[in-house]
């Protein structure tokens, strides 16, 4: 007998809407396709098996833990609702397709970085120079910054000041861990997502971010996705925070796929189908 290479352990089980293949995805999202006949199962294609792109900007060593700190997320709601200028993506839905263009020179923004303070800038240049005019505001300048994207660059968005702002080198590595979470659910047509950021001010500090805000929601209803990331401090974890965020995305997804499969009587995974599946998954072959 050979084993069966396990590539995931699934535990929910849907179907899409008009539909007899049964989608099983795990806690990171990834998923493999089945058929159920009687009592036979069939695996149909591979689904997705990988975790996506967040692997090259992970530091998977063991004895790496946060070196800075961040505020939790009820002070970044705070800080969030009582900013006075934000910027928005807008609710988008998951697009089908990956833009092959490539992302223009410093994401875009050196135009109104010239406009805004007399010479293009990188965004820790940015920082500085803010800094130098507002210092009491205490932004740090000795951390390395980077423009952040609301909407992807690979998700369609634009490379200009209406979707970038300035935040610590953390923030994209976060940001990153959710998209790759997204990338997962691109063929569901089930969900659509609204980045946010509250800058510092509506002035001079209005390309600098102090939070993120990511909504994600379901177009069947129920509660939406959110999650705070601090723009302002750097968290340097493990990989382990990465994928926490990643998973974090992933369930509430899987959870909304399954409460909609449910809910369409005549479409939904029965007791003995989800047990049939998962007793193919792990048993030998």
């Amino acid at each position: 007998m050979v084993k069966r290479r396990r590539e995931l352990t699934p535990s929910w089980l849907y179907r899409r809407v008009g539909t007899d293949t049964v989608y099983a995805r795990d806690r990171a999202g990834r998923y493999l396709c089945y058929r159920v006949n009687g009592q036979q199962v069939r695996q149909t294609g591979t689904g997705i098996t990988s975790l996506g792109p967040i692997y090259g900007r992970v530091d998977f060593s063991n004895s790496r833990r946060f070196t800075g700190r961040t505020r939790n997320q009820g002070a970044l709601a705070v800080a969030y609702n009582t900013s006075v200028h934000r910027i928005s993506s807008g609710w988008t839905p998951l697009p089908q397709t990956r833009p092959t263009s490539r992302r223009q020179t410093n994401q875009g923004m050196s135009p109104c970085m010239l406009a805004l303070t007399g010479t293009a800038r990188s965004a820790t240049s940015y920082a500085i120079w803010y800094d130098g005019n507002h210092p009491q505001r205490g932004i740090k300048t000795t951390l390395q910054w980077e423009w952040c994207h609301l909407l992807a660059h690979s998700m369609a968005g634009a490379d200009n000041q209406t979707n970038i702002v300035a935040a610590v080198k953390g923030n994209n590595s976060e940001q990153l861990a959710i998209e790759s979470a997204l990338q997962m659910y691109r063929c569901e047509n089930m969900f659509e997502m609204n980045i946010s950021a509250a800058c510092i001010d509506n002035l001079q500090g209005r390309h600098l971010g102090n939070v993120i805000k990511y909504e994600i929601r379901c177009r069947h209803g129920g509660n939406n996705y959110v999650q705070y990331l601090d723009c302002l401090n750097a968290p340097r974890p493990s990989a382990i925070h990465y994928y926490n965020i990643l998973e974090s995305v992933a369930l509430w997804a899987n959870r909304k796929l399954e409460a909609v499969s449910n809910q369409m009587h005549n479409n939904s995974v029965s007791a003995s189908e989800r047990r049939l599946v998962l007793n193919y998954i792990n048993d030998d072959v």
